[in-house]
């Protein structure tokens, strides 16, 4: 799996790959307070959290990411193991999204 920074992270979204899905894996409490642009949540801690992940378009890329790096490995990390073909780590997470000054969706 690839854990990519800030930096790669901003770069990515400026000029993403065709079909990407970026992918939240926070809580909603955590999503509704601030998320990066165009992302999708599917929170991990949820029951039905791997049959949700499953379903998805194992081809597409996809950038995954939660507050710190934890959660995102954990779930890039299933979806690698599960036949997704791209799966990207945002390892700084949310946390250094915010910091950064980036733009983001509330």
């Amino acid at each position: 799996m690839t854990v990519i920074d800030t930096d790669q992270t901003k770069a990515m979204l400026d000029a993403p790959p065709e079909g990407l899905v970026v992918l939240d894996v926070r809580a909603p409490e955590e999503f509704e307070g601030g998320r990066l642009p165009g992302a999708t949540m599917i929170n991990i801690y949820d029951e039905d959290f791997a049959e949700r992940v499953l379903a998805l378009d194992k081809s597409v890329p996809y950038l995954v990411y939660c507050k710190a790096g934890g959660r995102s490995a954990k779930a890039a990390g299933f979806m690698e193991q599960n036949g997704f073909e791209n799966v990207v780590d945002y390892g700084g997470g949310w946390m250094a999204w915010a910091e950064s000054g980036h733009p983001f969706e509330t």
